[in-house]
């Protein structure tokens, strides 16, 4: 998803943000699980003392908190089952949720981004953004974990609509991968199909999706929907990765990153081979 490839054939490939950046949104990211992953999958790409002072950088991250001892172990295994990210109880810090911390940094950003009724007319400056945020409450064996999480995403979901935010703003709410722990993934089919199927859902404006079904109807047989029909079709973070290059491309997206977006129709009966996974991950086999 990060830079459209498994292995990227150019050095210096550019992150997804970065195309976002470029054309003056503003990039931030919350990972609340003190793991650097831009870095982990991206930084041996760029020269090191490139890497955090380039174009290819964020605006704004907010990483150090979650690495605190009072969360994070900074002796021993940091990913035991009572503490740190992968704790099979809720994760707090300095008496509240995770999480909470996470979505405050959220509502403060908005705010500076996003020109609220009440500010003085002058002061109201909109800013586009890209903010990617990952929480880690769904990375455990029991499926418990998840649950603390609930009113704090429903809120801020609220929050965005009551705003009128969604009326441009799209927002992707997905998982990595499904759950891989526990007694349901190490004894049942169930577990595997489970862990290669990711949670996904999207949300978008009500003009984006009107644009998509009228850009469907006249360059595509399949008179449905896109985004209705990609629901029951194969799809993997590539065509995710193209949906954000047309999102930062936006209206002058490239008709090649259109049709390899979830905005367009991907194909029916579509293997495995064809959409670049590989067999360990495959589920749709026959026998």
């Amino acid at each position: 998803m990060f830079l459209g490839d498994i292995y990227p054939k150019k050095r210096n490939t550019l992150p997804i943000w970065a195309y976002f950046r470029d054309r003056g949104y503003i990039t931030a990211r919350v990972e609340s699980g003190c793991e650097d992953w831009a870095k982990e999958y991206n930084g041996h790409n760029y020269p090191q003392q490139d890497f955090a002072v380039s174009n290819r950088s964020l605006d704004y991250e907010l990483t150090a908190p979650f690495c605190l001892p009072e969360f994070y172990p900074s002796v021993g295994n940091p990913f035991g089952n009572f503490k740190g990210p992968y704790s099979i109880i809720a994760r707090c810090l300095f008496g509240r949720y995770l999480h909470e911390w996470a979505f405050d940094y959220l509502y403060k950003l908005r705010r500076e981004l996003r020109p609220q009724p009440a500010m003085p007319q002058k002061a109201r400056k909109h800013r586009p953004y890209m903010i990617t945020v990952a929480l880690m409450e769904g990375h455990e064996g029991t499926g418990e974990v998840l649950r603390t999480l609930d009113d704090a995403l429903a809120a801020f979901i609220k929050d965005m609509r009551d705003s009128g935010e969604l009326d441009d703003t799209v927002l992707i709410i997905g998982g990595d991968h499904g759950l891989h722990m526990g007694l349901n993934f190490a004894y049942t089919q169930n577990g595997r199909i489970e862990h290669q199927n990711p949670f996904f859902a999207m949300s978008v404006p009500e003009w984006l999706h009107q644009y998509a079904g009228d850009y469907q109807a006249n360059n595509n047989q399949e008179q449905a929907h896109p985004l209705a029909l990609n629901e029951q079709r194969l799809t993997t973070p590539f065509e995710l990765h193209h949906t954000f290059r047309v999102l930062a491309e936006w209206p002058e997206f490239s008709s090649d990153s259109w049709k390899r977006s979830l905005f367009y129709a991907q194909k029916k009966g579509r293997t495995c081979d064809e959409a670049g996974i590989g067999a360990g991950f495959c589920m749709c086999k026959t026998k």
